[in-house]
C-alpha cells in the first residue's frame, strides 16, 4: 500500500468527468481495468477504529453498608450495651471502606465516627451494669 492518502471525491468527480470509462472492458488486457487500488485502502487503510474493551464496572461501595451499621449500632447503644461487637463490625467496615478508592470518603468518614460514638455508649451500658451487679 502506498503512504498516499486516497483522492477525495471531489478529485474523483473531476477525473471521472475529465476521462469518460471505456466502452468494453475487457477482461485480459490491463487496458480497461478499473482501478480497485482505492477501494482496497478505504476498506482497509488506518480509519478502521481498534477494539477497545469496555472498562470494568467497579466494585459494589462499602460506605453505605458501614454507615447503615454504625447506625443501627448507634440506636441499639441507646438502649442495650450488649450489641457492642456491632459497632465494632461497623468500625471495621467503615475502616475497610476508606481504604478504598471509589467509596465516597465523606459518608465512610460519617461510619466510622457514629461506630465509635455507638461503641462508646455501649462500654458505657456495660459498666455501668457491671456495676449494678451485688459484690
Amino acid at each position: 500500500m502506498s503512504e498516499t492518502s486516497p483522492p477525495t471525491r471531489r478529485a474523483r468527480k473531476e477525473v471521472e468527468e475529465q476521462a469518460a470509462l471505456p466502452d468494453a472492458v475487457e477482461p485480459d488486457g490491463e487496458e480497461g481495468r478499473l482501478a480497485t487500488a482505492q477501494l482496497e485502502m478505504a476498506a482497509f487503510g488506518d480509519h478502521v477504529i481498534p477494539y477497545v474493551p469496555p472498562a470494568p464496572k467497579s466494585p459494589p461501595s462499602l460506605a453505605p453498608w458501614a454507615l447503615l451499621l454504625a447506625i443501627a449500632a448507634l440506636v441499639s447503644s441507646l438502649f442495650w450495651g450488649w450489641l457492642l461487637p456491632l459497632s465494632a463490625v461497623a468500625a471495621i467496615v467503615a475502616a475497610m471502606s476508606l481504604r478504598r478508592t471509589h467509596d465516597s470518603r465523606g459518608v465512610s468518614l460519617w461510619a466510622l465516627a457514629l461506630s465509635l460514638l455507638s461503641g462508646v455508649f455501649s462500654a458505657g451500658w456495660l459498666i455501668w451494669g457491671f456495676s449494678q451487679l451485688p459484690a
